[in-house]
């Protein structure tokens, strides 16, 4: 492999140490800013310009608008419509982000990749594996069980190893102070708060999907009414109706507008199917409870058997019963630190 490699830079603080390590670590450092998603005034690309510039890097910004709204943004609101709860930036890494950048290092002479992420690539048995980053706040693993082998053989994490702290501090030495001060971006990049305005304003017609329907009770009995089933997810419990006991959303039915509210318990559950998986050997499973599960992004690990029925379909049985599993999410599945790979809820 050459020494050329291709970065990818949204101007915060971690892509900007993860140059800066790069070039200490003598590869020849091209800087790329995707434009996925912005309103106003673009300060993020104006910032990663400008450490390019400090750095004396090329850099180039590469407007990816259209096939965003196309890709992440589609598929964002029509999970909702169909009463599912999407998971935006699985959709991003498995077919787009990841795709676009490594297109763009070929196209550049680059041999690898790299960005910014809280995570590591581990070897073994001549497989590549996505590890779990040092800091567990940041850990990143969880968003990148799509990542093909070819894919990961040409990646590198330079943050993987580091804590957030041990980054800001870095920058900081260096002496690029507003580096080190940068806040960390939280959500969605398009969608970072309540998804209910964001997603009406998607749809041509929201009065067509969104208007009054039914809460009802296991048996089917009306409870009151809700404002349109897109704008609830499985597990919510805010927001809901005023009863004398807790209630949750246990199922939404698009068809009929109709929301099944339930207690706590009964949204329990011993299995579940994934559809869409993508793992690094299916030879890796057996029949045994040998492998952690998550279907959340923070700190949630659930002991599992996998079971592959077909070749877009894989059963996950738990020890332990698990709460509010979300249709449209991920499951993501691991071992020993090691991301063995994860597909979308059923």
């Amino acid at each position: 492999m050459n020494n050329r490699i291709l970065l990818g830079m949204s101007g915060g603080t971690d892509s900007s140490v993860a140059a800066i390590l790069l070039l200490e670590q003598g590869f020849d450092v091209i800087g790329i800013t995707f434009r996925f998603w912005e309103e106003g005034e673009n300060h993020h690309l104006a910032d990663a310009q400008r450490l390019a510039q400090q750095l004396g890097i090329q850099h180039i910004a590469y407007d990816a608008h259209e096939v965003f709204q196309q890709t992440v943004v589609q598929y964002f609101t029509d999970e909702y419509l169909a009463g599912r709860t999407p998971f935006p930036c699985a959709v991003c890494n498995n077919e787009l982000k990841w795709n676009l950048i490594l297109q763009e290092a070929d196209r550049l002479g680059c041999d690898r990749v790299a960005m910014g992420h809280y995570t590591q690539i581990a070897t073994d048995n001549g497989r590549f594996f996505i590890q779990e980053g040092v800091d567990p706040d940041k850990d990143q693993s969880f968003f990148l069980w799509g990542l093909r082998q070819e894919q990961l053989a040409r990646i590198i994490f330079p943050l993987g190893g580091f804590q957030k702290t041990e980054v800001r501090k870095m920058a900081a030495a260096r002496g690029f102070t507003y580096v080190s001060e940068k806040k960390d971006s939280l959500g969605a990049c398009f969608c970072s708060g309540d998804y209910r305005p964001f997603l009406k304003s998607q749809l041509t017609h929201p009065e067509e999907w969104i208007y009054p329907g039914q809460f009802v009770d296991e048996t089917g009995k009306v409870l009151g009414t809700h404002q349109g089933y897109p704008l609830y997810t499985v597990g919510q419990r805010r927001g809901l109706i005023h009863l004398n006991r807790q209630v949750f959303v246990k199922e939404i039915h698009p068809s009929t507008n109709e929301i099944i509210l339930a207690p706590l318990q009964s949204l329990y559950k011993s299995e579940f199917i994934v559809r869409d998986y993508r793992l690094v050997d299916e030879i890796l499973f057996s029949s045994e409870f040998d492998t952690v599960t998550r279907i959340r992004y923070r700190k949630q690990n659930n002991l599992s058997r996998i079971e592959i029925t077909d070749n877009s379909h894989l059963r996950v049985v738990l020890d332990q019963p698990l709460e509010a599993i979300a249709p449209g999410q991920t499951a993501v599945f691991y071992r020993d630190g090691k991301v063995l790979g994860g597909g979308f809820i059923v």
